[in-house]
């Protein structure tokens, strides 16, 4: 269901709010080894010479013109971006067929230094959620409009792998976003709870979809520029305080545009992927988009690097009993050695149990390692497959992969000739920009178009899905269709029929709701048919809520 997106949970501890991470990630990758490959032990990935992406591509991406000038400590300086091949008219999706995923980090108070994440208390200053939403990795849910607003009840930040995180944000006066983005839609790929053991590992968010919205398109050669600070809203609502004359944006426009030849030579195809449900029932899967080549590249996959510790959370009245525990702890701890201040730091009270982020489970890493990295490309939605190198192949039984992993040597951004790869952990989130490593997907064999792309998570993390599923399906519970319709659990595409009737406040009278739903107004935003500016209108649409 994504790159590592397999359930990890035990049934009984499938809830929205709760996931219980039972094995380590796969790929295994090693930060002070450039040369060592992933999920292919005796495939040379780096000694094929991978041909030039096929002509038709209309997106790379690549290091950005004055990527070398870009200040690490300025929010929205990036040293890679998207950018465009052709002409991008007014109106045109960006964004493969299928959308982008939808990732909400919840209650990550403890990890940002103020509500906004940008001033204060100087405590985390090193946490790399932090330095992600200050550099325009994440955005705040309740302001983005993606979504997320009920998933916890502390602060919720929202990931847009694809578009939304790959591509720069205006960091210039003279610039405006030229693409904004749809509501995401909501479902369960048709893999409810009840009914298939991958429920809850991946996001029911999908299909998030970036279209070109400046009036006069996106001109070849320009940079793709999401909006992360609320342009299009301040348009809608007419609060912009300066408007860019045709002059202005033509400049800016101009300014930073690449080539064909340069995109060729310097960046990597985004279009040879597009999304579907998956053929082999993993639900949603990626697709090749056209023939790819055995040894092309298939995509670029940035990757940002994040401490296990940083994906672990608890909820707000459960920080209250561990804060007080810990404080008895300390005051005992003053007349004994036996335990250590960091020990501590580190224990919970009885019947508290650490909850993992969804995040955890589109994560690359080592299970020995502390550093986790997540690719905050297109590659969230493919999904695994064991390698023709993992076991011999009449163990094999079902599909191999057909990709796999390795450094890029191509996009790798060095800061002042150093090599990111070569930094220990603590270096490596010591530095004021976490952006910077980035590994490609890399054809095994020929692929075809609609051929879907699958990798190998690797043997530690196989074994675990099989464990899983073994115990999955010893509970009776589970694997009975009719079972999905009992007791307190209603699917999604339910829930989705229930809201769409919502009850009046005469009928409320009679019939109220539980205590434990509410109502709320969410605001879709949609585009006039003025061309001459950037105006949205706002419809209202109300939707009920159930909490736990």
């Amino acid at each position: 269901m994504g790159m590592i997106s397999t359930i990890m949970m035990p049934p009984s501890q499938l809830t929205p709010r709760k996931s219980l991470i039972i094995s380590l990630l796969p790929i295994f990758l090693s930060l002070t080894a450039a040369s060592e490959e992933f999920c292919q032990d005796n495939v040379d990935l780096a000694a094929w010479e991978a041909p030039p992406p096929p002509k038709p591509c209309r997106l790379f991406l690549a290091p950005k013109p004055d990527s070398k000038n870009n200040d690490a400590n300025v929010k929205g300086d990036r040293k890679l971006g998207i950018f465009t091949a052709v002409d991008f008219p007014r109106g045109m999706p960006i964004t493969h067929p299928g959308g982008d995923v939808v990732l909400h980090l919840i209650d990550v108070d403890p990890f940002l230094s103020s509500d906004d994440g940008d001033d204060g208390d100087d405590t985390n200053n090193n946490s790399q959620l932090r330095k992600w939403l200050s550099h325009g990795f994440l955005q705040d849910s309740i302001t983005s409009g993606h979504g997320g607003n009920y998933e916890g009840l502390g602060k919720i930040l929202t990931a847009l792998p694809g578009v939304g995180m790959l591509a720069a944000s205006p960091n210039q006066q003279s610039d405006r976003p030229n693409v904004w983005a749809s509501v995401p839609e909501i479902d369960e790929a048709n893999l409810p709870r009840n009914i298939s053991p991958l429920a809850g590992s991946f996001s029911l968010h999908y299909n998030l979809t970036h279209v070109v919205s400046n009036p006069k398109g996106i001109a070849k050669g320009g940079e793709v520029l999401v909006d992360r600070d609320g342009w299009h809203r301040r348009m809608a609502l007419g609060i912009n305080s300066t408007t860019l004359s045709s002059q202005e944006e033509q400049y800016s426009s101009e300014a930073n545009r690449l080539d064909n030849q340069q995109l060729f030579e310097e960046g990597i195809c985004l279009e040879n992927l597009h999304y579907g449900l998956s053929s082999n029932g993993y639900g949603r899967g990626g697709f090749a988009s056209r023939f790819l080549e055995k040894g092309s590249i298939v995509a670029p996959v940035p990757v940002l690097p994040i401490p296990r510790t940083e994906l672990r959370y608890l909820r707000s009245k459960e920080w209250k009993k561990v804060n007080a525990y810990r404080r008895k702890l300390n005051k005992g701890n003053q007349q004994s050695v036996e335990k250590q201040e960091n020990e501590i730091e580190e224990m919970l009270p009885p019947n508290i149990e650490w909850r993992q982020q969804l995040l955890l489970n589109y994560c690359l890493g080592h299970r020995n390692s502390s550093v986790l990295l997540f690719p905050y490309g297109h590659v969230n939605y493919i999904n695994h497959a064991p390698s023709l190198n993992s076991g011999s192949a009449s163990e094999i039984s079902g599909p191999v992969a057909n990709v796999g992993l390795r450094w890029s040597e191509k996009l790798i951004q060095k800061e002042a000739d150093v090599d990111p790869r070569t930094l220990s952990p603590a270096q490596l989130f010591e530095r004021p920009n976490p952006e910077g490593l980035v590994l490609e997907m890399v054809a095994l064999n020929n692929i075809h178009p609609d051929e879907e792309i699958l990798v190998d998570y690797g043997s530690i993390w196989h074994q675990a899905w099989e464990t899983h599923v073994k115990h999955w399906n010893e509970d009776p519970q589970n694997g009975k269709e009719a079972n999905a319709m009992d007791d307190d659990y209603s699917p999604a595409y339910i829930m989705e029929d229930v809201v769409s009737n919502l009850r009046t406040a005469e009928e409320q009278l009679q019939y109220r709701y539980p205590d434990n739903v509410f109502t709320a107004c969410f605001y879709h935003y949609e585009r006039d048919d003025d061309e001459s500016e950037t105006t949205i209108t706002s419809q209202q649409r109300s939707s009920t809520k159930k909490t736990n």
